[in-house]
């Protein structure tokens, strides 16, 4: 195991990667037709892919990682960037029209701003851009805001969890909040970027702040989101008592803001947040939106309409469970065609849904870092 306080970068073409020659990786990207659904055993359609393409992060997070760190995946065994982008090419033609990229924390990847421009650039069958994201601690954007940008990304999710550097150097462990300050200032107000705060609600810790967060998100231009505290880690960094429910979320911003939650639709294909519009009681006046993220306590996996590749290239079909299929091993065995067939294998053992439970059983193995959300 790498140590808990090392951050490392991967080489961009690992030599002895065990995959197909560059040459052929060329090939399969030029654009091909082939069907343009990506349907589970329950009817849901998948149309966003969780890119992670680290399980390295410059930070912590205390419901992210366990204390003495995780072990580190060998540079030679993480996607490399003509792979990554093959297998987004299959999940584009097969109907996916939105690519969030996560980690781990992205930004520390060495040369993910030309990742980002070679994704960028990728357009549907029907010729519509693909939808890009990015989810980040924020602490190395600011630097890169323009580069981000430029190369296509048009929505930012960017963790806050305290706006109390001491607390905030609590959760994270290391974290600077002057950085993240700067990394949010540094996208927010750009002409067709959305930018969303996530932070994850933890009575006793941070329940007494949301809705400052959600004043100064405001002010920033952002969407304040708040997350369910969920048991990742087969539970060992739940702690039982700390789980701030949905319900409990939005009595406390509507008695702290003197206003009322009215649910509003989000994004068409969007993730799992419901959105409220929040309006001051005394004056009608819309005061802004949040978003709340609630898989433990209002369960929206019926609806489910993603799924998530880690930095090794394994398609997990749910967030709560431990089953992968390896992409990149279909991709090195049967190019695109090889790497639909194992989406759709993956795609008839997608679970119905997880099983979270509020005392903190019910959880995988993995750890949030591993597959980045």
């Amino acid at each position: 195991m790498a140590p808990a306080g090392r951050v490392g970068h991967h080489r961009h073409v690992p030599p002895d990667a065990p995959v197909l020659p560059a040459a052929a990786l060329v090939a399969h990207l030029r654009p091909r037709k082939g069907p343009r659904s990506l349907v589970d055993t329950l009817g849901r359609r998948v149309t966003y892919l969780r890119l992670s393409v680290t399980d390295r992060c410059n930070d912590r997070c205390t419901y992210c990682m366990p204390p003495e760190g995780v072990p580190l995946d060998p540079a030679r065994t993480i996607l490399r960037f003509e792979e990554i982008e093959v297998v987004v090419r299959a999940f584009v033609e097969a109907g996916v029209r939105v690519v969030r990229v996560t980690g781990g924390e992205p930004l520390v990847r060495k040369g993910i701003v030309d990742l980002l421009a070679r994704l960028g650039r990728i357009e549907t069958p029907s010729g519509d851009r693909l939808r890009l994201a990015l989810s980040t601690n924020g602490e190395r954007l600011a630097p890169l805001a323009d580069a981000v940008v430029r190369a296509g990304v048009r929505r930012i999710n960017v963790s806050v969890d305290s706006l109390d550097p001491a607390r905030f150097r609590t959760i994270t462990r290391r974290g600077s909040l002057d950085r993240v300050r700067a990394g949010l200032r540094a996208v927010c107000g750009r002409p067709g970027v959305t930018v969303k705060t996530n932070t994850v609600a933890i009575a006793g810790f941070n329940d007494d702040e949301l809705a400052r967060i959600a004043r100064w998100a405001w002010s920033l231009g952002a969407v304040p989101r708040f997350i369910e505290l969920m048991p990742m880690a087969s539970g060992r960094l739940f702690v039982p008592g700390r789980l701030m429910d949905a319900a409990t979320i939005r009595a406390r911003l509507a008695a702290e803001l003197e206003a009322r939650l009215e649910p509003v639709p989000g994004p068409e294909g969007a993730g799992p947040a419901r959105y409220e519009r929040v309006v001051d009681r005394a004056t009608g006046r819309t005061m802004g939106i949040v978003g709340i993220i609630s898989p433990m306590t209002e369960n929206f996996c019926a609806g489910c309409n993603r799924v998530r590749l880690d930095s090794r290239g394994r398609l997990h079909g749910c967030l709560g469970a431990d089953d992968t299929v390896d992409l990149r091993a279909a991709l090195a065995a049967g190019g695109p065609a090889g790497v639909r067939a194992a989406i759709d294998r993956a795609l008839a053992r997608k679970p119905a849904g997880h099983r979270f439970a509020r005392d903190g059983t019910g959880g995988p193995r993995k750890s949030m870092i591993s597959i980045g959300g």
